[in-house]
């Protein structure tokens, strides 16, 4: 009965060690974070161990099942990776100017029996970055053909890539009116002059920064003439101004020629003046002092590697017959007459001789008969309307 006893005691107390031995087993009261971290920066894994006690704590790489330290020593040659502790409860893995190499799971180990364990995951991501020999580069492209142009861009994640004007104009994109437009290639059709201009291809991964390559688009046409006006008229000294405008890409050469065909130069009374703004050209002829000669037609020309195109325009002289509360004023090439409409009524009763001595004339030698005899039959048609009215 006493050896029963004895046996049940030991029994007993074999049980308790069991338990006290169990309750002081190391644990993770959290777990190992994952953390992500851009390329070239710094990255921290953090194991944190509870009653660790005797026993040892230990980063593996878990891909490669590298040991890269046992509990105070280091063990991987990486220089980069280093280890520090906390009143060995808190265990940090560093490892400095993070590469791609390094993403994976990273476990901390206790060397219990068995093993105790977790692990957690090192993400590393990348800004997304242009591939310049696999981009395009600036483009010209003639008006009316295809436009094609690519982008390139490496990250990680992988990049996004959208499309957009620099100017931040929208896109005439198919014949569809678009602001951005998304994936690696932009193809345009049958392109026109209001396609030039700089693209920007734009590459994200919501890793900063985003990143952008500039395309310049140029595209080439031949002149293209628009006039105003076809017409314009001057009197005798006054000034005038003829004015053209073109469109071309190469930049055109532009003049002006007279009747004969003879280039205008700028002189004492012609001004040829050029205003551009990018493929437009601003073409004004300003002549002064407008003399008879000078009512003729003048043509406009414009020229580029791609064609040449003109247009015509006519100056002619303005004449007027102007009627005021008193007066008739008679304007034309070489006379001027003035007729005072109160004084031709006071002297009805008058001879034709004393009306036209009323009439104020201002005759050119070469036409002062035929003047004359205009201006006398004028009167006589006022005077008859004057008596019918009587």
């Amino acid at each position: 009965m006493g050896t029963l006893r004895t046996c049940l005691c030991t029994l007993i107390w074999v049980h308790g060690l069991v338990d006290a031995i169990d309750s002081r087993r190391p644990w993770f009261p959290e777990p190992v974070p994952n953390v992500t971290v851009i390329v070239g920066k710094d990255a921290l894994l953090t194991c944190v161990v509870q009653d660790l006690h005797n026993f040892k704590v230990a980063w593996v790489r878990v891909s490669t099942q590298t040991i890269l330290s046992i509990h105070h020593r280091m063990v991987t040659e990486n220089a980069r990776i280093t280890l520090s502790y906390n009143d060995h409860r808190t265990w940090f893995l560093h490892i400095r100017n993070v590469q791609e190499t390094d993403r994976g799971w990273y476990m901390c180990q206790i060397n219990t029996e068995p093993m105790t364990s977790q692990k957690g995951y090192l993400q590393v991501v990348v800004p997304p970055k242009v591939i310049e020999e696999e981009s395009s580069m600036d483009l010209i492209v003639k008006e009316g053909s295809d436009m094609v142009l690519q982008c390139k861009a490496q990250g990680y994640p992988e990049p996004y890539i959208m499309w957009r004007r620099e100017d931040g104009l929208d896109i005439n994109y198919n014949g569809i009116t678009v602001n951005v437009i998304d994936g690696e290639k932009l193809m345009i059709r049958k392109v026109s002059r209001l396609h030039m201009g700089s693209y920007l291809c734009v590459a994200s991964n919501g890793v900063p920064p985003t990143r952008s390559k500039r395309i310049n688009v140029t595209v080439h046409f031949p002149p293209m003439l628009m006039i105003p006006n076809q017409l314009e008229g001057a009197r005798i000294g006054d000034s005038s101004k003829l004015e053209c405008h073109s469109e071309a890409n190469p930049p055109s050469i532009n003049y002006w020629t007279n009747e004969r065909g003879d280039m205008i130069v700028s002189g004492s009374r012609f001004l040829d003046d050029k205003i551009r703004t990018g493929y437009v050209c601003k073409m004004i002829l300003h002549i002064s002092n407008v003399s008879v000669a000078d009512f003729s037609s003048y043509r406009c020309v414009a020229v580029n590697a791609l064609g040449e195109t003109d247009g015509i325009i006519k100056l002619y002289e303005i004449t007027t017959a102007v009627e005021s509360s008193n007066e008739i004023l008679f304007e034309g090439e070489n006379y001027k007459y003035s007729v005072n409409v109160t004084e031709v009524t006071d002297y009805l009763d008058e001879t034709t001789g004393a009306i036209y001595d009323n009439v104020t004339s201002y005759v050119s030698s070469s036409h002062t008969l035929a003047h004359s005899f205009v201006l006398y039959l004028i009167l006589i048609s006022i005077k008859d309307n004057l008596l019918n009215i009587v």
